[in-house]
């Protein structure tokens, strides 16, 4: 019997809750800011996450954002694990919702 070796997935998954959007650790680590950006596109239903000055935007807590007013602004009421990709140049997190 052959072994088949395992290769974990290191994609990228950003998690939305009621009040959270939680980034994993890769992502966080990419962006390395304490204070966050959010954009939300209505018509392609993404999020984007841009680093911010560290006198304005909403605070990274390590991978949490508190975004409950954000979600609640653009009527954001999808809940769960999305994919998301990094653009270096703009440094930037693109969530699909």
């Amino acid at each position: 019997m052959p072994f088949e070796v395992y290769y974990p997935r290191s994609e990228n998954f950003v998690s939305v809750s009621k009040n959270h959007i939680t980034l994993n650790r890769n992502l966080a680590a990419k962006l390395n800011t304490d204070h966050v950006e959010l954009a939300y596109d209505r018509d392609a239903k993404v999020i984007r996450i841009t680093a911010a000055a560290p006198d304005s935007g909403l605070i990274l807590n390590k991978t949490r954002i508190g975004a409950k007013g954000f979600l609640q602004y653009f009527g954001i009421e999808s809940k769960g694990k999305f994919p998301a990709t990094y653009n270096a140049e703009e440094n930037s997190i693109y969530i699909q919702l």
